[in-house]
């Protein structure tokens, strides 16, 4: 139920948009209809002139009991509305005019009810009482037994005649509304059931666990500024988005207190996640640990970390694992941490990356640095990182919230699996909602043992 509940608060537009939208289109149905107006006379049906005695009284009421049943068919017949068509000067037929009559007889009584619907308050009372005024002589003609020279066992009279109605019976606004606005809730909660429900995203770390098994070690909100400040610094405006990253950074270094790693490869599912901006900043909260941190761009097909933070492409990771440069010959330095670019892109980035040379840069950078963050490609697209991270420790895990979808991760990370690699966990990246306070986000990190596939630790 909790989780429901949840679902249609992520979902809550769609069922706003579409209560006001049936909302709307009941208002504009309800203005374009053409009111209507009800107007009722009601008539009575009595004894005519008949014996005192008992048998006689109680034999006429009988008659009259019977009678009165068959005359609400009487008023929609030519004999009664063809006189009204021609009185009141109307253009129209007696079938026409049939259809805006109803009559109705109350339950063990004499008392007929004649309601006429028009669309003109006074010509509707007018037809009502003209339909009762021509009814009465002929229920009296029709009930003779013998012609007009005989005396009618009943007698029908106009009791109450109708008056023109002062407000319209059709349409009712506060009706026609209600019931659009009950329709367009109910809709509108249907439909945000079901987009939630056919929503494979992942939206929380409670996906990230449903679909993985994996630990959520990181979210990260949206922040509007990253484009012209990605890095995190000490005087960081959006403390909860600056927040979040040392908070990944904690939770890495208590994944294994006693041996936490020291070379972290970052990757992602697919393209767009993340990954690279999540390395950055991993780097950057690793410096201000008065931690030696180095960020390595090994993304070798399509690099985007030198020109994020304005540094030189021309040499770096490839020069270095060709042996055609030394480590010092391409190390850059960002605020806060170093950094080695990939430098030109090579034709076989996945050969390169899992070379021994690639190997021993990373051991090397390991005697100098306290953490190195190895930005990888997605690991649905090649295979890149997942050869990579047989020099690594650990590997992150970066997704997009509602946007990666629960089986593109789940294929991510049994992708690194399969080559024994050790997933730290998993970075929910993009998260929505309100900053105002310092955590709006619900972070469940339930640390567990991550399943190593008997990978040797370096």
């Amino acid at each position: 139920m909790v989780e429901v509940i949840v679902g249609l608060r992520r979902r809550w537009r769609t069922a706003v948009v579409i209560f006001l939208l049936s909302l709307g289109i009941s208002a504009a149905i309800t203005q374009q209809m053409t009111p209507t107006y009800d107007a009722q006379t009601q008539m009575f049906i009595a004894l005519g002139d008949t014996d005192s005695n008992a048998i006689a009284l109680q034999s006429g009421v009988l008659f009259a009991n019977s009678r009165v049943k068959s005359y609400p068919d009487l008023v929609k017949s030519p004999l009664v509305l063809d006189p009204v068509i021609k009185s009141l000067g109307l253009d129209t037929t007696a079938q026409a005019l049939s259809s805006k009559i109803s009559a109705e007889v109350t339950p063990n009584t004499v008392l007929m009810n004649i309601d006429v619907t028009d669309g003109s308050p006074t010509q509707a009372a007018d037809i009502a009482n003209s339909v009762a005024k021509n009814l009465v002589p002929l229920i009296e003609s029709l009930d003779s037994s013998q012609g007009t020279s005989q005396t009618a066992p009943v007698r029908a009279t106009i009791v109450r005649p109708a008056v023109a109605p002062t407000s319209a019976s059709s349409p009712i606004p506060w009706l026609n509304l209600t019931i659009g606005g009950f329709l367009g809730l109910v809709l509108g909660l249907g439909a945000a059931a079901l987009r939630e429900a056919l929503d494979t995203t992942v939206k929380n770390d409670g996906d990230v666990e449903q679909a993985t098994g994996m630990p959520t070690i990181g979210m990260i909100p949206v922040n509007s500024d990253s484009a012209t400040a990605p890095t995190i610094n000490h005087g960081q405006g959006n403390t909860v988005w600056a927040e979040s990253y040392r908070m990944l950074r904690t939770n890495i270094s208590y994944l294994d207190p006693d041996n936490p790693p020291k070379s972290i490869i970052v990757t992602s599912a697919l393209s767009g996640d993340g990954k690279s901006l999540t390395s950055i900043n991993l780097a950057a909260s690793m410096g201000q640990n008065n931690r030696r941190a180095i960020l390595i761009e090994a993304d070798l097909r399509r690099p985007s970390i030198s020109s994020t933070l304005g540094l030189t492409p021309d040499v770096g990771v490839t020069n270095v694992v060709a042996g055609k440069a030394l480590i010092s010959d391409v190390l850059q330095h960002a605020t806060g941490f170093d950094v080695i670019t990939s430098g030109p892109i090579p034709p076989n980035p996945s050969e390169l990356l899992g070379s021994h040379a690639f190997g021993r840069m990373i051991e090397e950078l390991g005697r100098t640095y306290d953490s190195i963050i190895i930005d990888s490609p997605p690991l649905l697209a090649v295979t890149d990182a997942a050869v990579a991270s047989l020099h690594a420790d650990g590997v992150v895990v970066v997704c997009s919230a509602r946007r990666t979808k629960r089986q593109e991760l789940k294929r991510a990370i049994e992708s690194l699996l399969a080559v024994e690699a050790k997933v730290l966990g998993v970075v929910v990246n993009r998260i929505k909602g309100q900053q105002g306070g310092y955590y709006e986000y619900s972070y469940r990190y339930e640390y567990r043992s991550v399943p190593t596939n008997g990978r040797r630790k370096r």
